[in-house]
């Protein structure tokens, strides 16, 4: 089972709050670089959850800041917990480029918003159809690479079924992806067999289908998602390509990319009518 708290998060928690202790003792970068005898850049590389201080680097920097108490334990647990290894790194070998970053973030987020135009989501496919999806984006990888990939892939999922809070998981997915024989028709029938048996157990997910009728529409731009943590870290975007995987924390970005999820919202059908959508791509794919 993923950990509550991966160390990506918690690298990210410890820098905002750093910057933020910096920020109100109204010291720069360069000040506080100065104080620990270190480069500027490194200081802003811990605030970005780039890199964790050393044990004296945190201890100067709290003496800085005049952290004490509770304050100064939350701070040292959370380096401790950023020094760790998380559960995705056994598959660092096959991680695609700050692929990383964004299994540890999705592992500490409360509730995700994602939507996907081709594919299923990976949190709600099947292994077989990921193995397909996986052989068919990865020509060139080992069986032995895409076996590890698609095993990532299964115990990500497990965030949605993890006895406490649960992820909260709604996603908005084309039509066109309820009819494209991803792995032949067989695969595709259990996977809709999938999405309605989780549409149905799993109250913490929320599926909305958009129809192919709706024509052009603010997702046609490409897949995304938005993550969102407890009330101290801010929320995230995230963005899958194969020009490369962006992370997006950006006031700007952040309202942009909610602006077109509410949009797509309107346009996806409503979770009852969506569920039925499926239900009549799973009949048109049974035998005569």
């Amino acid at each position: 089972m993923p950990e509550r708290h991966a160390p990506v998060a918690s690298r990210r928690k410890l820098g905002i709050m750093l910057r933020q202790l910096r920020e109100s003792n109204d010291l720069t970068g360069e000040e506080v670089a100065k104080h620990l005898r270190i480069r500027s850049p490194k200081v802003y590389r811990v605030e970005g959850g780039k890199v964790v201080p050393t044990h004296p680097e945190l201890t100067m920097l709290m003496d800085l800041y005049q952290v004490s108490g509770e304050h100064r334990d939350v701070l040292l647990q959370l380096a401790e917990e950023a020094r760790r290894k998380g559960w995705y790194e056994s598959y660092e070998s096959v991680l695609p480029p700050k692929f990383e970053t964004y299994v540890g973030l999705e592992s500490d987020a409360t509730s995700l918003r994602a939507y996907e135009h081709n594919l299923v989501h990976g949190l709600l496919q099947t292994r077989e159809y990921a193995h397909a999806v996986l052989t068919a984006g990865n020509p060139a990888e080992h069986p032995d690479d895409i076996e590890l990939l698609v095993e990532l892939r299964m115990r990500r999922q497990e965030l949605l079924t993890r006895e406490h809070d649960p992820l909260h998981f709604w996603v908005v997915m084309e039509e066109n992806v309820l009819h494209r024989p991803v792995g032949g028709r067989k695969v595709l029938a259990e996977q809709l067999d999938h999405l309605l048996k989780t549409a149905a157990e799993l109250p913490h997910v929320t599926i909305q289908i958009i129809p192919t009728s709706v024509g052009a529409h603010a997702g046609l731009a490409g897949s995304f998602s938005i993550l969102e943590f407890e009330p101290s870290a801010p929320e995230v975007v995230y963005v899958d390509s194969h020009g490369g995987n962006l992370t997006l924390e950006k006031t700007r970005d952040l309202r942009h990319c909610k602006l077109l999820y509410n949009n797509l919202l309107a346009d996806a059908l409503p979770k009852k009518e969506s569920v039925q959508l499926i239900k009549s791509a799973r009949e048109d794919l049974r035998e005569p």
